[in-house]
């Protein structure tokens, strides 16, 4: 099927907290001369309050419902990069939407890697926990069907992010070639 619209997809990063979403997604951007967004920032900007405070005073289920109005949001632009939180997949609502004018691609890391990235990081509520390696395994393991929904899984451990963005760059590039 031909895409009748004139105007790129975005490529949309999702995945677990600390696989490279944000660093990916902003030189991406830049390579590309596309803009950047990422949902967390929509967020905080319009709640006017961090994502952690967002947590310990609403709680998770308030911040998720925060999280699908950045998505509706993000979800009507295009020739974007978009970044978006860890758990934006956990709402099948959220990645119909980002799949409309998008190609997701989930960026993926071991759970070994993801705390060695995150485990001096106070900004995330999820991991406040004793045993955050414990944690981030099972929480891997929760969402890997929702992450599998991804249009590709791009793998980030041990890779550069040369190598990173050069793979999506090239899967995007013959995106746009086929769907014109």
């Amino acid at each position: 099927m031909k895409r009748q619209d004139k105007r790129n997809p975005n490529i949309v990063l999702v995945g677990f907290m600390g696989t490279g979403k944000t660093s990916i997604g902003r030189r991406l951007s830049m390579q590309l001369r596309m803009r950047y967004v990422d949902t967390d920032d929509i967020i905080e900007r319009d709640s006017g309050r961090r994502i952690s405070d967002i947590f310990a005073e609403d709680g998770e289920p308030a911040f998720r419902e925060l999280e699908s109005e950045a998505v509706r949001k993000v979800s009507n632009l295009y020739s974007y990069v978009i970044a978006t939180g860890g758990g934006v997949v956990l709402k099948e609502a959220n990645m119909v939407a980002l799949k409309r004018n998008g190609i997701v691609f989930c960026l993926n890391a071991t759970a070994e890697e993801i705390y060695q990235r995150v485990r001096h990081q106070s900004h995330r509520p999820l991991l406040q926990t004793p045993d955050a390696l414990t944690k981030i395994k099972t929480m891997l393991e929760e969402r890997h069907p929702y992450y599998a929904t991804a249009d590709y899984m791009v793998e980030t451990t041990g890779r550069s992010f040369g190598e990173i963005m050069g793979y999506i760059k090239r899967v995007f590039a013959q995106s746009i070639k086929v769907s014109k």
